[in-house]
């Protein structure tokens, strides 16, 4: 019994000091997982000009059409690891990690590669249909509260508040990196209530409406009886 203990623990052990994809990564505290409704070859070019943008050097680089790993270096030595693969055909994901650990950065480079995938932020058409408007008794601290509770039960990804004078808009992606938008400013109306504009995506189609739905049913639930 204790030589087949002692044999569990050498391999035990060997086990820990082996390398792996994990060691590699790094831990999930600083390595930014999101997912693309793009396909792999596409989301991987993105990953490429990304970095290119922020002129981070590109040293090693291997892919195919189900996806690859991209290996780039900045200025001061700090290494950026890229891997993406596909889901399916048309989706994929991608997992950056900027060592020794920086977050910021490896959340950078993903909205750089959502804006070369044509992802960027979420905009309202001319043609209208992926924007609807609220108005609500609540005042703008407690609206922007509402939109960030609401993006986070719906599982989504905060990905910039900006607060101006008057206007303060929450850009956030989908699970599958689509933008979406809220913007909250006062109305003009006697009864002083915060208008709210929903924005998702860029364009009239069946996914934004269908996500329009989900931003406003949600935000209502967080806004309570304050929803009119």
């Amino acid at each position: 019994m204790k030589r087949l203990m002692a044999v569990a623990g050498m391999v035990a052990l060997m086990a820990a000091c082996s390398p792996s994809k994990k060691s590699d990564w790094g831990t999930g505290l600083n390595t930014v997982d999101r997912k693309y409704n793009k396909p792999a070859s596409e989301t991987y070019d993105a990953a490429v000009a990304a970095l290119k943008s922020y002129d981070i050097t590109v040293k090693n680089e291997r892919h195919d059409a189900m996806g690859g790993q991209l290996e780039g270096e900045r200025a001061n030595g700090d290494k950026v690891k890229i891997n993406v693969s596909a889901t399916d055909v048309s989706n994929s994901q991608a997992t950056v990690r900027v060592e020794p650990g920086d977050v910021n950065l490896s959340n950078m480079i993903h909205e750089k590669m959502a804006e070369k995938l044509g992802m960027g932020t979420a905009r309202s058409t001319m043609t209208g249909g992926n924007t609807f408007e609220g108005y609500y008794d609540l005042d703008t601290k407690e609206a922007v509260a509402a939109a960030e509770s609401a993006a986070g039960k719906l599982g989504w990804t905060v990905v910039n508040t900006d607060v101006k004078e008057q206007t303060t808009v929450i850009d956030v992606r989908t699970e599958d990196s689509t933008p979406v938008r809220y913007r909250v400013e006062p109305s003009n109306d006697t009864r002083g209530r915060t208008r709210v504009t929903f924005i998702a995506g860029a364009g009239k189609n069946g996914q934004s409406k269908t996500l329009l739905t989900k931003m406003h049913d949600e935000f209502d639930r967080h806004a309570g009886h304050h929803a009119h």
